[in-house]
């Protein structure tokens, strides 16, 4: 027998988890907080998912990772919050501008007015799977899209 999917959240998130563990993390399954196929673009830079994840392995020589634009999400959001509130210096008027905060970042659309609780906005988790890049990548792995069902505007690459 052999096991169909496996998602190992602590292991799957970033590249050199899955190098790592070499052919055992060949077709590993995750859920990913952000994948560079989300097609969103920063209020704050402009910038779309591809290019900052392309920016990102230009500068650094490494692959990107979901991390890139999740951070880039928190600044967005951020310096949404500080336009909002009109006083960027104040504290409290900061914290008021980020509980009525309704806009869309890398992730897509943040509204900290929704819920689940006052000042939370929970974003999508799409599923994705670690596969052999195709011959010629700059990397061993690629890192694709196989399910978009909390956010349906994310293209799915692959079948699971």
């Amino acid at each position: 027998k052999q096991i169909k999917i496996c998602q190992v959240a602590k292991t799957g998130l970033f590249p050199y988890d899955i190098e790592a563990l070499g052919d055992l993390g060949m077709k590993i399954s995750s859920a990913a907080y952000w994948h560079k196929a989300f097609p969103y673009k920063s209020p704050l830079t402009g910038v779309s998912g591809t290019e900052l994840a392309d920016g990102y392995e230009a500068a650094s020589g490494k692959q990107w990772t979901q991390q890139l634009g999740a951070s880039m999400s928190l600044l967005d959001a951020g310096f949404e919050a500080l336009k909002a509130s009109y006083k960027a210096k104040e504290k409290a008027a900061v914290a008021k501008a980020l509980s009525t905060l309704k806009t869309e970042t890398m992730i897509g659309k943040v509204d900290f007015t929704g819920g689940p609780v006052a000042n939370v906005s929970p974003g999508p988790i799409i599923g994705t799977q670690w596969i052999a890049a195709k011959e010629g990548s700059k990397f061993p792995l690629d890192y694709v899209v196989t399910e978009n069902a909390t956010d349906p505007n994310v293209p799915v690459e692959a079948k699971l």
